[in-house]
């Protein structure tokens, strides 16, 4: 057997963002084949003399290792082939590097493989996720590769970083959504790492994290504009009570949703109460309900779409729901982003700022952990000034001793 070449260098074509496809030729006894590497890079930083990237960034040091790596694992597998005494030809080394002829796992299928598994173990809610990643590495791969499906041994670190970009630019994704996402792959990956589908994790240098988000719960001045708006259009009228049924009760949409007779029960005051299991966490709510809230399910009671559907309340999608939010906080001049999750950051402040334990606001908003809770109940400058104004007017205390005090 002749000896082998193996050349990397740039094809013309050129991609959205302007770069060009990296190709392997492998020669053989004068016959060649050649692959692409799934990777691109600008012109003006590719060496062509060198076959390898210029400079020291970190994208360029990790792409010269994976040429790199790619040289030895051709060459390891040419001894390999050797040592078995097996025919090498240029069609025989490569098959054995791409491992054409050998049991090939391919992301996509992976993906769905897992997709799957997940349905039968999580809510339809966050199964909704899982196919909204699906979806966004499938679109990717078209972008970045010009393929349907890869090799799951191609993902390295370098798949996920430029995944991770794809998400931000092209889908113009915020940075927690994306993170999610991203973690969600790196889950599925993880499993077939465990599996023995790939030998190395492709996510160890993957290193971001979550922007801390802060939501502005509404007033209860800005709530009763809402609860009193005069709206004449049937679905924004029944989307504002949902809303507002929320802002009394702190129900998840996906509660909201489902909230039926057999959820409301007599408590022990007499009074009629909501318990519910959150289909989230599995966690026991147990809200009062509330004059505001009572005349809510009163004004639905004999509703035909509700008797039918055997809930209580008119619940649209998700999506249309948040969507006729939007106009609902236009019509009432509330520039606050209207969403189920401000009503429940809404509900778990007024309790708050009514000087309510954090263990009942935990119970009504069905959380078990205290740091969720005190996510959800946020002390107002309301509050603030109504426990300084209270400290300030003890006997003991003037203000005169509290500034020497400072």
């Amino acid at each position: 057997m002749g000896s082998i070449t193996i050349l990397f260098y740039l094809k013309n074509r050129k991609n959205k963002k302007g770069e060009c496809q990296i190709y392997l030729r492998l020669t053989v006894d004068g016959k060649r084949k050649e692959t692409s590497l799934n990777r691109s890079i600008l012109k003006s930083r590719w060496d062509k003399g060198k076959q390898c990237g210029k400079g020291r960034t970190e994208d360029i040091l990790s792409l010269n290792k994976l040429l790199n790596s790619v040289k030895q694992s051709l060459y390891q597998k040419q001894q390999e082939m050797i040592y078995n005494a097996e025919d090498i030809t240029v069609e025989s080394l490569m098959n054995k590097y791409l491992g054409i002829g050998e049991r090939i796992k391919h992301l996509m299928v992976v993906i769905k493989e897992d997709n799957q598994r997940t349905k039968n173990l999580v809510k339809e809610g966050t199964y909704r996720k899982y196919i909204a990643l699906t979806n966004h590495v499938q679109e990717f791969l078209t972008f970045q590769y010009n393929v349907p499906d890869l090799n799951i041994k191609k993902i390295d670190y370098q798949f996920v970083d430029d995944f991770d970009y794809y998400l931000r630019t092209e889908k113009l994704i915020g940075n927690n959504t994306t993170v999610r996402y991203v973690k969600t792959l790196k889950k599925i990956i993880q499993s077939a790492l465990n599996k023995g589908w790939i030998k190395t994790n492709p996510f160890i240098n993957y290193k971001v994290k979550f922007d801390k988000v802060t939501i502005d719960p509404l007033t209860e001045e800005e709530v009763q504009i809402i609860r009193n708006k005069e709206i004449d259009i049937k679905r924004l009228d029944q989307v504002r009570d949902l809303f507002v049924f929320v802002c009394y009760t702190g129900l998840s949409y996906a509660d909201l949703a489902k909230l039926s007779n057999k959820y409301i029960v007599t408590g022990i005051d007499g009074n009629k109460w909501i318990k519910i299991y959150r289909s989230k966490t599995g966690e026991l709510s147990s809200v009062p309900i509330l004059p505001q809230a009572a005349v809510i399910l009163k004004k639905y009671e004999n509703n035909p779409s509700c008797k039918n559907r055997g809930i209580l309340l008119p619940v649209l999608s998700n999506e249309r729901y948040n969507a006729y939010l939007k106009e609902i906080g236009t019509i009432c001049g509330i520039s606050k982003n209207l969403t189920t999750h401000l009503a429940r950051h809404t509900c778990g402040t007024f309790l708050a700022n009514k000087l309510i334990s954090r263990e009942t606001i935990g119970k009504i908003l069905g959380q078990s952990d205290w740091r969720s809770t005190a996510h959800y109940a946020k002390t107002t400058d309301i509050r603030v000034s109504q426990e300084i104004t209270e400290l300030m007017d003890v006997d003991d205390i003037s203000s005169d001793q509290s500034i020497e005090a400072v």
